[in-house]
């Protein structure tokens, strides 16, 4: 007559609108991660292309007059040596001379452009200069670092040739085979791959909770009791692999192509013989392709994208999307971005034991401040819609991002990578079912700290801590602490 009422099948009816947080927080992280190693490039590429070299030189301060055999002397010192202040001066002096060469006001325009971080201008008022000396060697080299920094790179490897046919002292051809040397490394694959070992406490993002639904307080017993599953711990081996490249198609125009992916296998079952998911190792894969406009300033993609998702041995959905991405550069230390998704999830005929189909529709906002170049401070705010069939599956959340990535001075080359994310979600509609409207508020915590200079192998060794709070009004189904942690070693490449 009275017996345990166990409550899993209350949790598996409610699975499918449980928003997938993990793996989207986990992609944002490892993306972010991988974009982090290809600024690290770009800044190695920044003292490659540093600058060209009253008018100081050589330790004693010199009068230019109105002439054009000091003018002009006076404007490429000023050029080699970055006295960029006095330019100005120089070429509206020198430009009202009779006899000025055009080619020469051009170029000193167009590096001053370069010096104030007006990219446009400095390859306009380049080509310009050019047009008007082809055969200037100077103008030539020049031309080529411009279109090189502005990632111009098919203009720039021809421009490179073109410099070196024209005649260049030693020192120059040497700085142009440095070019030509980025340039093969900024055609190759870029990104990111480890492996690691660790231990989940959580696997199924259970509770434990009890509760008694019906009390009989003569008998002083419980005619049911409702029972949420424990909470499964396992040791896990994890590995993550995220790669880019672009191919230049002309001018600031590219193919960006961007596959990643990363799951978990966890020595441990789910021991139920009545659970639906019995197996929570994963596999989450990511393949993105389509356009890339890329120049000194503005990163801007539009691309198509096929996400595949496995778990308990079999491929659990197929969702594809598309995914529009904007990043500026305000300043070398201050980036913003914004990005609109929409993506499709489709459930296989398994996978709609614990799933069913949606679309999603996610707005984000990003900003990124460099106080130094060894630190970064990013965050963000992401508004995103899941829409389902059924009004109490559908809902909305908003997610607040806040991190800070550090490398500490030292041979260790010790580092450290902090993500704090912030999350509201609420249901559409009341769930008769579940007895109320669901609304959930989650922290998730990442930290990543590693070791450049303690390499195993060429390996970075890297420790990786996430831990997980979600609080629901539905706690009983939904509330659930999650701590993994992981010993992993990566390459970046």
């Amino acid at each position: 007559m009275f017996h345990r009422f166990k409550a899993l099948g209350f949790a598996l009816a409610a699975a499918f609108v449980l928003p997938a947080w993990a793996d989207d927080d986990d992609t944002r992280f490892l993306l972010e991660q991988t974009q982090r190693a290809a600024g690290q490039q770009s800044q190695a590429e920044e003292a490659l292309a540093a600058p060209p070299g009253s008018l100081l030189y050589e330790g004693k301060v010199y009068e230019v007059g109105n002439t054009l055999e000091e003018l002009e002397p006076a404007i490429y010192v000023a050029i080699n040596t970055g006295q960029w202040s006095h330019l100005p001066d120089f070429i509206s002096r020198y430009r009202l001379l009779r006899g000025h060469r055009p080619a020469l006001v051009a170029m000193a325009d167009s590096l001053l452009a370069r010096f104030r971080g007006d990219y446009p201008t400095a390859v306009r008022r380049m080509q310009d200069s050019s047009a008007l000396e082809p055969d200037d060697a100077r103008i030539r080299l020049e031309l080529a670092r411009l279109w090189f920094e502005d990632n111009q790179d098919k203009r720039a490897q021809a421009g490179f040739a073109r410099a070196l046919e024209a005649g260049l002292p030693p020192d120059a051809q040497a700085m142009v085979q440095q070019y030509h040397q980025a340039l093969d490394i900024r055609a190759g694959w870029h990104g990111t791959a480890a492996v690691g070992w660790g231990y989940n406490d959580n696997i199924n993002q259970a509770n434990g909770h009890r509760s008694c639904e019906s009390y009989i307080p003569i008998w002083n017993v419980c005619a049911f009791e409702r029972v949420m599953p424990e909470a499964i711990g396992s040791q896990m081996v994890n590995y993550e692999l995220s790669m880019q490249r672009r191919f230049n198609l002309r001018g600031n125009h590219n193919l960006h192509v961007r596959p990643l992916s990363y799951g978990n296998y966890y020595s441990r079952a789910n021991p139920s013989d009545t659970a639906r998911i019995e197996d929570y190792s994963t596999n989450l894969a990511i393949l993105q392709a389509g356009y890339q406009y890329l120049d000194a300033r503005d990163n801007v993609t539009l691309t198509p994208y096929l996400e595949h998702y496995y778990r308990n041995r079999h491929g659990e959905y197929l969702a594809h999307g598309l995914q529009l991405e904007w990043r500026h550069a305000l300043s070398p230390r201050w980036q913003v971005g914004t990005s609109l998704d929409a993506k499709r999830y489709e459930y296989t005929s398994r996978g709609q034991l614990a799933g069913a189909d949606y679309k999603q529709y996610q707005w984000g906002v990003s900003a990124s401040f460099s106080p130094q170049p060894a630190t970064a401070l990013y965050g963000g705010l992401d508004l995103t819609r899941k829409k389902y069939e059924v009004a109490q599956a559908s809902s909305k959340d908003w997610a607040l991002r806040a991190g800070i990535y550090h490398q500490f001075a030292g041979e260790a080359g010790l580092f450290m990578n902090v993500l704090g994310i912030y999350r509201a979600l609420r249901n559409d509609a009341f769930d008769g079912f579940l007895g109320e409207r669901r609304y959930d508020k989650q922290q998730v915590y990442i930290v990543s700290l590693g070791a450049n200079g303690w390499k195993v192998a060429g390996l970075v060794p890297e420790l990786r801590l996430r831990h997980s709070i979600n609080r629901s009004n539905l706690d009983w189904a939904f509330g659930f602490r999650q701590t993994e942690a992981s010993l992993m070693l990566r390459h970046n490449f």
